[in-house]
């Protein structure tokens, strides 16, 4: 049996995830970018560390 070329063993690999999950991470980031959603659930990405706090507890801005 031969090897397979160099180009039969690239691997892609194409990762995605729910991206309002990162927009409410972010603003618990020290340097956190604009809060602002535009989707008919919240209009602030914070409103997703509200939700998160009221299910596990405090979980406030990281230090720098």
């Amino acid at each position: 049996m031969s090897m397979p070329s160099t180009a039969a063993r690239i691997v892609k690999l194409f990762l995605c995830g729910d991206v309002m999950t990162g927009r409410g991470i972010d603003q618990i980031l020290p340097h956190a970018s604009a809060p602002d959603l535009y989707e008919p659930y919240v209009s602030s990405a914070c409103e997703y560390v509200e939700l998160a706090e009221r299910a596990h507890g405090r979980i406030g801005k990281l230090a720098r």
